[in-house]
């Protein structure tokens, strides 16, 4: 079960992908220090806090139902949002759960600055989708594939010169 490198897409599958260029909005969590909305929005990102929209003490629920409401992907760092029985996919409009909760803020950083260049830039490929990021930097994305009716999950991870490797299992 070893890392192997995504390869380059084919011309057909770039073509495909320039379809879904639509730009994300994000909402960041409570358990998320409010200067990451701050840096984000200063980069021309529209991500404000809970506080900012009225939901400081709400419950996951609701953040998650105002982030639904308003197409936002949910930055936390709570892994409870990955509980798909209490927050099915259906209902979900993209979550990322974050690393560095521990107060790590350059592992934070490193994966914001991969989510805005890869989530960011692309939203609606991103929809029912649930991104845990390690502190290692690998994600776990968990995405309902309505086709086959379940949650398929890919691994990924970057390496260097921003190669990007997906665990393959045999």
């Amino acid at each position: 079960m070893p890392w192997k490198p995504i390869p380059k897409p084919t011309r057909a599958e770039a073509s495909d992908h320039r379809k879904y260029r639509k730009k994300a909005r994000f909402l960041v969590d409570e358990s998320v220090d409010p200067a990451v909305a701050g840096l984000l929005t200063s980069i021309g990102w529209s991500a404000p806090h809970v506080t900012e929209v009225g939901l400081a003490g709400h419950s996951d629920e609701d953040v998650l139902a105002f982030a639904h409401r308003e197409d936002r992907i949910l930055l936390t760092h709570d892994p409870d949002f990955l509980n798909n029985r209490r927050f099915p996919h259906h209902r979900n409009p993209g979550l990322i759960v974050l690393p560095g909760s521990q107060g790590n803020r350059q592992t934070v950083l490193d994966a914001l600055n991969l989510v805005v260049r890869t989530v960011g830039i692309s939203r609606d490929l991103w929809r029912a989708t649930k991104i845990s990021i390690s502190d290692g930097q690998t994600w776990v994305v968990n995405t309902f594939e309505p086709d086959y009716g379940r949650v398929v999950q890919t691994k990924y991870r970057q390496v260097k010169r921003r190669r990007v490797e997906v665990w393959k299992d045999q």
